[in-house]
């Protein structure tokens, strides 16, 4: 689903980006190899990827290799069914028993003290799986992401949530998408000093509050 659209009744859904060998030759004059391309395993270098293709990347390892399109609408008044490739099984090229190792790690990095840097989604008795990301900016403040599901069996939500420029993965994108899980599986919130520390947080520009601040100083308003 990288790469392109994933044919979902969103509007307006982008495509991401993967780089082709036509790029590499064009980009290196053919003078490329593997190394080259060893950062795009990690979401870096030319790989593009939207908030809504990495929530469909949660739901393909909660599932163990296959999603299902993504879509707004579940359910119309009058009709018997949605369009009928919301329904179909979209399988990856990868065998399920090569997520388990993933899912473990991922497990454990949210539930297991000191293994990762996702504990705070940890939520009793719902064994929530989760990756924090930071990406690197160069024009200010890091992004924010953490990619997310619940529970490890039987998974019920997949969720990523992406923060312009706000920092770690576990500094503001982990709260969210833990409260917006708790809320989903439990009905309700019961952290609500994480909730106050959702509401109460910053976004640092970094680079442009600089920038902003020299301005001022040299354009007083009057």
């Amino acid at each position: 689903g990288f790469g392109r659209k994933l044919d979902s009744d969103f509007l307006g859904e982008g495509a991401g980006y993967v780089p082709t060998r036509e790029f590499y030759d064009k980009r290196y004059r053919k003078s490329w190899n593997a190394l080259t391309l060893l950062s795009l395993s990690i979401g870096q270098g030319e790989l593009g990827c939207t908030p809504l293709q990495m929530a469909n990347l949660a739901a393909i390892v909660a599932n163990r290799g296959y999603y299902y399109i993504p879509h707004i609408i579940k359910h119309v008044e009058g009709r018997d069914s949605l369009d009928s490739r919301f329904y179909e099984r979209q399988y990856t090229k990868v065998d399920s028993k090569h997520f388990e190792p993933i899912v473990e790690g991922m497990w454990r990095g949210v539930n297991v003290e000191g293994a990762g840097t996702s504990y705070a989604a940890r939520l009793e008795g719902w064994d929530v799986c989760g990756k924090t990301g930071t990406a690197q900016n160069p024009n200010g403040a890091d992004h924010s992401t953490f990619l997310s599901f619940a529970p490890k069996d039987n998974p019920k939500i997949a969720i990523s949530v992406y923060v312009e420029h706000g920092g770690f993965g576990s500094a503001v994108a982990v709260p969210i998408a833990s409260l917006i899980e708790e809320l989903y599986l439990t009905d309700t919130i019961m952290r609500q000093d994480m909730l106050k520390r959702v509401l109460d947080f910053k976004i640092n520009y970094g680079y442009y509050d600089a920038k902003q601040r020299k301005y001022d100083q040299k354009h007083p308003r009057k």
